[in-house]
C-alpha cells in the first residue's frame, strides 16, 4: 500500500473501513489526486503508467491485485500485530497531511462507535444514493460502464460483487458483497493471534 495516494488508499484512509469523504463527488476526489501529484510527481507518474497498464490488460490487473491482497493477508495472519502497528503508521501519517480530514473521520468514527445501526442505516442510504447517480438508464442495474464511471471501487470489483455473472450487478448484489466484507474484517479482527 505504500505507493497509493495516502487521501485515496482505499478509497478513504488507509485502514478505514468507510470513505472519508462520504462519497462526494468525484470532481472533489479529482482535485485531492491533482494536488497529491503536484507534492509526489514521480510517484504519480508510476501510478498513471500503471493505470493506462491496466485499462489496457484489466485481467491482468485484478490477478495481480488479488495476488498481493492474498499475500498481505497471510502476512497479517502470521504476523497481526506487525499489521496493526503498520495499519497505525499509516493512518497517522495520513492524518498528519490531512489534518481537517482526520479529525471529521475520528469525529465519525466515536457517533458510529456509539450508535453502530444509525450509522450503517446512513452509509446504506448513501450507497443506495450513489448506486441510483450512477445507473444513468435508470433500470436498478449498474452494467460495467455506469459503475466505472459513477462507483469506481464497484467498477475495480466488479467481477467479486456480480454474483449471478449476469454483466450487471444490482443493488442487492451489492449490499450482499458489502456484507460478506463486514464479516471477513470480523473474521480478521477476532482472529487468534
Amino acid at each position: 500500500m505504500t505507493g497509493a495516494i495516502p487521501a485515496l488508499a482505499a478509497e478513504g484512509q488507509p485502514g478505514a473501513s468507510a470513505r472519508p469523504d462520504g462519497g462526494k463527488d468525484q470532481a472533489e476526489r479529482q482535485a485531492r489526486r491533482e494536488q497529491w501529484c503536484k507534492a509526489n510527481p514521480e510517484k504519480c507518474k508510476e501510478m498513471e503508467a500503471r493505470r493506462e497498464q491496466c485499462k489496457a490488460n484489466p485481467e491482468k490487473c485484478r490477478a495481480e491485485r488479488e495476488a498481493k491482497m492474498k499475500e498481505r493477508q497471510a502476512q497479517c495472519k502470521a504476523d497481526p500485530e506487525k499489521c496493526k502497528a503498520e495499519q497505525q503508521a499509516r493512518r497517522e501519517q495520513w492524518c498528519k497531511a490531512n489534518p481537517q480530514q482526520c479529525k471529521e473521520m475520528q469525529a465519525r468514527r466515536e457517533q458510529c462507535k456509539a450508535d453502530p445501526e444509525k450509522c450503517r442505516a446512513e452509509m446504506q442510504a448513501q450507497s443506495q444514493e450513489r448506486f441510483k447517480k450512477a445507473d444513468t438508464n435508470g433500470d436498478g442495474r449498474l452494467s460495467r460502464e455506469e459503475a466505472a464511471k459513477g462507483m469506481p471501487m464497484v467498477a475495480r470489483h466488479f467481477d467479486q460483487i456480480d454474483a449471478n455473472k449476469d454483466g450487471v450487478v444490482t443493488m442487492e448484489e451489492l449490499q450482499a458483497a458489502g456484507k460478506a466484507r463486514e464479516g471477513q474484517r470480523k473474521a480478521r479482527g477476532a482472529a487468534p493471534g
